[in-house]
């Protein structure tokens, strides 16, 4: 981890229990109908053992992650994980519009996490110029503020990409 804040853990999790947690949560996905622009379907994660498991490993992270940058413990109120997001996106589709995690609709959020379930010639694009490839099993955490406005990037081979989002918010 270097000062720009994006914390990448590559074998976050295994191949095996990213296809496992496809299996399990591609059931049922639901199409957010106030946003006709979006490009994927998703779910919140409210299978118990699916949360812990994604819970207990990304608070490991954030562990790792506040060693380094220990300024986030610096602020006088609590946070934790409070969202988990499954996130299907269509062949050849993306979030692609330029965001940040952190906005009226959301302003407790302070740290994004992402988990790769799926591997492709893309990822996610930062605007302050870094990258980060979506390889399975791999995770991200980031602050969740205009200071990390990112876009995800389409699968050029036009497949299916499956991901978890989360988000630490203050609580």
């Amino acid at each position: 981890m270097d000062r720009n804040f994006i914390a990448i853990k590559k074998e976050f999790t295994t191949k095996a229990k990213c296809k496992s947690l496809i299996k399990t949560l591609d059931k049922n996905l639901e199409i957010d109908k106030s946003n006709p622009d979006l490009n994927y379907s998703y779910k919140d994660i409210k299978i118990k053992s699916v949360q812990k498991f994604i819970v207990d490993k990304a608070v490991s992270f954030v562990k790792l992650y506040t060693s380094v940058y220990p300024e986030l413990n610096m602020t006088s109120d609590r946070w934790a994980m409070t969202e988990l997001r499954f996130k299907k996106f269509k062949p050849g589709k993306s979030f692609n519009k330029w965001h940040s995690e952190h906005c009226n609709k959301y302003p407790s959020r302070v740290l994004a996490f992402q988990l790769y379930l799926s591997d492709h010639n893309c990822g996610t694009q930062f605007m302050n110029g870094e990258y980060v490839e979506s390889d399975i099993g791999k995770a991200l955490l980031f602050p969740a503020y205009f200071t990390h406005t990112h876009r995800g990037q389409a699968c050029p081979q036009k497949k299916t990409r499956y991901l978890i989002t989360g988000y630490f918010n203050f609580i």
